[in-house]
């Protein structure tokens, strides 16, 4: 059976001149590529790291993420991609959760964990750290589950994190499954811009199993992907809501290239009047894209986006969609439920507590805990999350539905939903609105009367305030609830 370092060993045979990873000015072809990871492979291998173990990856988006991730798969390892901006205490909390045997880092994250160190070097002279945790045996990190490859945490909006395992033939089939809708191959130049902590199961994967070239940007800045899309005749720009929404206000008169052919939003629900925006500015639509960690890439908005910017789109082929009530019963078009979803390339289980993926789905469907609708023709749009609900006097109040029509307000840039408690109606719904300048003279009112236009009484927020900042999750998204 093929897994993922396989995959990369053959692509380095098949396109060994081929750009992979484009830094500045500097690129690594795939036959380079290919060395570097094994030549830290057979580090790895010396140190001791065998299969089944768990090893951390704590960087930047750099090549060296790429590099050491897979030449973890290629000892055997299961590899869990960590935040390099984690604090301490986060740090270590996931350390407890997570038995990790190993942790592989390169300096950007002042918190290294307790443990035996040793040094590490790419071909290229760029310095690594390895440190054997303290007090882990070198036992396999999910015995349970045959062929694991890697480990992430959930980074919902609701609810605890939970570790999603998966495998490397579910990796497989989740990333051939994507390319049935974005049909990249060997000629593309993708953008990354996305921490790789958060986003590389589906897309960093597919795009070397494709031989596509993976362009790292600077930063996540507006200026810096415009520069680098440009300087690299970028075909496909994967980003989420907040950098669609740089890109569509940027103060600067430069577009991207005519060389992108789409840009797709993950992550979290894209504001209709920032998508309007973008394609007003830059001349293209913007493709929602739906992406849970449990079943892959399997809904999007791949030919619809112009016209209906808040949809998330269609199923791909081989995926299944079901909107369903509390009791399970599939509910007609245009009715809310919750979003359901079977397909290839599901996860394997879950690890606290131990659970395979059989103990987890309904009858094979995966309850995402989303709420969505499905209009006549099968176009799917979300509409919040089950959790997150406000209840005022008996009326059901998705947060994301207020978020979404605050958002629409050209002077907010983002708005995060919440409940206060209420003697008589038991809740009700309270905003936090971020302006995109200073407030100036919008008053709370006319924030209030322009939700009013939009929607029933009961749904308007009964607070308002203007806050300077929004917190996001690390994967880009805003709590609500």
């Amino acid at each position: 059976m093929m897994n993922v370092f396989d995959e990369l060993a053959r692509n380095a045979r098949q396109w060994p001149t081929r750009p992979a990873i484009v830094m500045n000015r500097h690129a690594l072809d795939y036959q380079s590529l290919w060395r570097e990871i094994e030549a830290l492979r057979f580090q790895l291998d010396r140190l001791g790291v065998h299969h089944g173990q768990g090893i951390g990856i704590l960087m930047r988006n750099r090549h060296h993420f790429i590099i050491a991730a897979m030449a973890a798969l290629g000892c055997g390892g299961v590899v869990m991609p960590l935040d390099y901006q984690l604090k301490a205490a986060e740090l270590a909390d996931t350390l407890t959760q997570v038995p990790l045997a190993v942790i592989m880092t390169d300096g950007s994250c002042p918190h290294q964990p307790e443990g035996v160190h040793h040094p590490l070097s790419l071909l290229d002279r760029t310095p690594l750290g390895f440190t054997r945790l303290a007090g882990r045996a070198a036992t396999p990190l999910v015995p349970w589950i045959a062929d694991p490859a890697f480990i992430r945490f959930t980074s919902g909006t609701t609810g605890a994190a939970k570790g999603v395992i998966l495998t490397h033939q579910g990796v497989l089939e989740r990333t051939q499954a994507a390319n049935a809708g974005l049909k990249l191959g060997s000629e593309d130049a993708v953008l990354w811009v996305l921490p790789m902590a958060y986003h590389f199961f589906v897309s960093i994967v597919l795009y070397l199993r494709v031989g596509a070239a993976i362009v790292l940007s600077a930063d996540a800045l507006a200026e810096s992907i415009l520069a680098a899309a440009t300087r690299h005749h970028v075909t496909f720009l994967y980003l989420a809501p907040i950098q669609v929404g740089l890109l569509a206000a940027t103060a600067s008169g430069h577009r991207l290239p005519s060389s992108l052919a789409r840009v797709m939003s993950v992550s979290s629900r894209l504001p209709s009047q920032v998508a309007h925006d973008f394609q007003a500015r830059h001349g293209l639509p913007v493709t929602q894209g739906y992406g849970v960690i449990e079943v892959g890439l399997p809904i999007m908005n791949l030919t619809e986006a112009a016209e209906h910017p808040e949809a998330i789109g269609r199923p791909l082929p081989g995926f299944e969609v079901a909107i369903v009530n509390d009791t399970m019963k599939p509910l007609t078009d245009g009715a809310t439920g919750q979003l359901a979803l079977r397909g290839p390339g599901m996860f394997a289980g879950y690890l606290n507590p131990p659970r395979s993926r059989h103990d987890v789905l309904y009858h094979g469907w995966f309850m995402t805990g989303d709420l969505a609708r499905r209009d006549a023709t099968g176009l799917v749009t979300i509409a919040g999350r089950c959790k997150s609900v406000v209840n005022v006097a008996g009326h059901k109040v998705f947060p994301e539905e207020v978020a979404a029509v605050l958002d629409e307000h050209p002077a907010v840039l983002r708005s995060r939903v919440t409940t206060r408690r209420h003697p008589r109606l038991g809740e009700t719904v309270h905003a936090d609105v971020q302006m995109r300048e200073p407030r100036g003279s919008l008053a709370a009112e006319e924030l209030l009367a322009f939700c009013r236009q939009r929607l029933s009484h009961y749904k308007v927020p009964a607070s308002l305030a203007f806050v300077s900042e929004i917190e996001l999750t690390p994967s880009g998204k805003v709590r609500h609830g």
